[in-house]
Formats: structure tokens, C-alpha cells, sequence
């Protein structure tokens, strides 16, 4: 595997997200520091480094590694709408913010 793809993609999320790499060293409570070493010395990060990576930006490990998407999960378009119209939601809040609405649409819909 390639470090310096890894290092692409995750400057890629970072842009895409609209975001930056303070927040990242914040959310993932790596210092900046140990990011930097990583990338200077070409260095994939450990297993548990990488994961908190990829859930700070809300993809997955592979991703990072191949830019393959993850094919094992389906696709919720709803889901996805909710998460990028209220970036502050986590999954669980998205989940049960869908569930209430479909719920709601079931009670109306038998009315």
C-alpha cells in the first residue's frame, strides 16, 4: 500500500469536506506533529490511527488505502441528504431523524 496515496486521500476529504487539517488533529486527538512524521516519512498509520482518520471524515479505512468505495453497505440517499443538510448530526441522529419522519409518513398515510 501506498502512504502517499493514503496522505492524497485524506487531503482530498479534508478539502472536499470543507474542512482542515487543525479540526482533523482536533477530532482525532493525534497531534499535528505525529501527522506530519507520518507524512514526511511516507508512513501509513497504525490500524487504530487510521480508523479514527476515517471516522473523523466519515469514510471508511479502505477508502483511504484504494479510493475504492465500500460496496458492503447500502446506499441510503435519504440518509445521505439528512448528513450533508445538518453536518453537526452524527449517524445515530440521522437514523432516528429517518425513522421519525418514515413513522410520521405511515401515520399520515392512514389518515
Amino acid at each position: 500500500m501506498n502512504a502517499a496515496f493514503f496522505w492524497k486521500m485524506v487531503k482530498k476529504e479534508v478539502d472536499r469536506q470543507h474542512t482542515s487539517f487543525e479540526w482533523l488533529y482536533q477530532t482525532t486527538r493525534i497531534p499535528k506533529g505525529t501527522f506530519s512524521s507520518w507524512k514526511n516519512r511516507s508512513i501509513i498509520p497504525r490500524a487504530d490511527a487510521a480508523l479514527r482518520i476515517a471516522q473523523a471524515l466519515k469514510v471508511s479505512v479502505e477508502y483511504l488505502l484504494t479510493g475504492a468505495e465500500q460496496q458492503n453497505e447500502p446506499s441510503n440517499p435519504a440518509v445521505h441528504a439528512i448528513s450533508q443538510a445538518v453536518p453537526l448530526f452524527d449517524e445515530t441522529d440521522v437514523q432516528v431523524l429517518l425513522a421519525t419522519v418514515q413513522a410520521m409518513a405511515v401515520r399520515y398515510q392512514q389518515k
